[in-house]
């Protein structure tokens, strides 16, 4: 498991809060939005973040920053790139976004939904890439009225689990 460095914390920060970026869920229907719009929605702004983590770490050109994000961020949805499947526990997975970004590799994975199984599955395929990558960033998009997945992550059971995921798994399990 890769060591959690200041500088790892913040470029996972970096990352966790452009996905999670206001602008995002008050411009789009994320409730009657499918998974994969949402995704398609969020590349731009992650690669708008990637580029401008080029140019800040190496100092380079806005050209060459942009060239370096979109061959570094893959995404499933991307006909130019390719997020291979890997193989764990005899099936294939892949994570919606791979990041490979100074030596990390970093799984993103996004879920939507407003019950249990919706949660589980985003759990769970976070705990297979943890075995697979670096880091993971999960991201579930609480579709409910109520926000009721949202509001119930606060409570202290739930924020123990949440840590647990980082602390034993490099799993950044996040909730809009």
């Amino acid at each position: 498991m890769k060591s959690k460095s200041n500088a790892r914390n913040w470029l996972l920060d970096e990352i966790v809060s452009t996905l999670k970026h206001p602008d995002i869920y008050n411009t789009i229907d994320y409730r009657h939005q499918k998974e994969d719009k949402i995704k398609q929605f969020l590349y731009p702004h992650l690669l708008d973040k990637v580029t401008e983590l080029y140019k800040k770490d190496s100092k380079i050109s806005d050209r060459k920053a942009k060239k370096n994000a979109k061959e570094t961020l893959l995404w499933e949805g991307n006909v130019k790139t390719t997020v291979s499947n890997r193989l764990f526990l005899g099936t294939q997975h892949r994570p919606d976004f791979v990041l490979e970004f100074k030596k990390l590799s970093i799984a993103i994975e996004i879920k939507r939904g407003s019950k249990g199984s919706s949660l589980r599955e985003s759990i769970g395929q976070s705990h297979v890439y943890s075995n697979l990558y670096d880091f993971t960033i999960s991201l579930f998009i609480d579709t409910s009225k109520d926000k009721k997945i949202l509001n119930s992550s606060t409570s202290d059971e739930e924020k123990k689990f949440i840590k647990g995921l980082w602390k034993k798994n490099n799993v950044r399990f996040e909730i809009v």
